[in-house]
């Protein structure tokens, strides 16, 4: 998940900060190549709602990637190009397959106290210039997700690949940084 956050001026922040998270996504969640193909926009000045509400997903990262995505996959790199920071759950990071030729990647890990439930601080409530946990909430609210199945006629009641279902996912991302100032959600 690539998400821009920008600044606000009057505040002193700097123009707009890029946060890049990467999870493990399981094969579930991915649709078939050849029914995205298929995929026509009917109507395209419709506003579309979400037939199915996938709740809330919570993500603790536990370090971050040195030097950017780039060694983990082109497609990370291309993706989290323009992102300050690239965080990631060691647990994902232990899913990812490895490339022959690629070098090491390199994570520098959160300091052990700031993993540890109620250790660090979380941002709003840590002074400034002091390390913290830093919270970020955001959804997606209308995503293709699967594949919509519609009952056959009743001569042969066999049901039939009739569309794309559509979600809305929301996600809580918790990490760490060394400076309350750069969490992006504080005011």
């Amino acid at each position: 998940m690539k998400v821009v956050i920008p600044g606000e001026e009057e505040l002193g922040q700097m123009s707009h900060q890029t946060l890049c998270f990467l999870t493990h996504a399981a094969q579930a969640d991915f649709i078939a190549p050849d029914a995205m193909a298929k995929l026509r926009q009917k109507n395209p000045g419709t506003v579309r709602v979400a037939e199915e509400d996938r709740g809330w997903r919570q993500s603790t990262a536990t370090g971050w990637v040195v030097g950017g995505a780039r060694a983990l996959s082109p497609a990370a790199a291309k993706h989290c190009s323009h992102a300050a920071s690239v965080f990631l759950r060691a647990a994902d990071l232990a899913r990812w397959p490895p490339r022959s030729g690629a070098e090491q990647v390199s994570v520098a890990a959160f300091p052990e106290r700031a993993l540890s439930e109620g250790e660090a601080a979380a941002c709003d409530a840590a002074a400034s210039g002091v390390d913290c946990i830093c919270h970020l909430q955001l959804c997606v609210n209308w995503y293709p997700c699967g594949l919509k199945y519609c009952k056959g006629k009743p001569q042969g009641g066999l049901s039939y690949r009739c569309g794309i279902k559509t979600c809305r996912r929301c996600y809580r991302y918790h990490y760490y940084v060394a400076r309350r100032d750069v969490c992006a959600n504080l005011t």
